[in-house]
């Protein structure tokens, strides 16, 4: 009989607290709004096709992470994103190249049509940092490939590392920078597949 009391004592406890969590926020990027139209043509006549995003294990999850300077990494336990941060990265960089047409298409990973170029990425960093001297920032690690995807040959690549100060040290703070980088990144992105096409089209 106390036994009994006792896990129900128990469980009412573990309801009260389940209760009194707050709940999750969960957050998105929206893509780039639409450019006024272009009718020119393409700067290629050809496609490009995204391949995977690699990204390290903590990264392949829908967590809002954190790091501090003594290096203590985390996530936030009641904020979080819709989707996995390469996939945030992904959509946010398909509506920048389409809306500077550089291709006559941009394809999705899953495409099973054969593209004129492949871009790889790999993503090692997408997190709310703390800085040591105080405040935070949203900070992006990605490096970016093109390939030609008969020869395999790549025939460019740059890392972008991308810095957005947050107004405020929490989640929210952090996913307003990291939605900043996250634009700032497809900016510089396209603009260096711009370059690249306009020196060897």
């Amino acid at each position: 009989m106390q036994r009994s009391l006792l896990l129900f004592l128990g469980a009412l406890t573990f309801a009260g607290c389940s209760l009194n969590s707050p709940a999750s926020s969960v957050y998105t990027i929206l893509p780039l709004p639409e450019a006024s139209p272009d009718i020119s043509a393409p700067r290629h006549g050809g496609t490009v096709k995204l391949a995977p995003t690699r990204t390290l294990p903590s990264l392949g999850t829908k967590s809002l992470r954190y790091l501090r300077p003594q290096g203590e990494s985390g996530e936030y336990l009641y904020s979080r994103w819709s989707d996995a941060p390469a996939l945030l990265i992904e959509r946010t960089l398909v509506s920048s190249l389409q809306n500077k047409k550089l291709y006559a298409a941009v394809l999705p990973p899953g495409s099973a049509a054969a593209p004129s170029h492949l871009l790889e990425s790999d993503l090692t960093s997408f997190e709310h940092r703390f800085r040591p001297n105080g405040g935070s920032e949203g900070y992006i690690d990605m490096t970016y490939r093109l390939v030609d995807p008969k020869t395999k040959q790549t025939l460019a690549s740059k890392r972008f590392q991308i810095v957005a100060a947050a107004a405020t040290d929490d989640a929210k703070g952090g996913v307003d920078a990291l939605s900043r980088a996250t634009r700032e990144l497809a900016r510089q992105s396209t603009e260096w597949l711009a370059d690249y096409l306009q020196e060897k089209p």
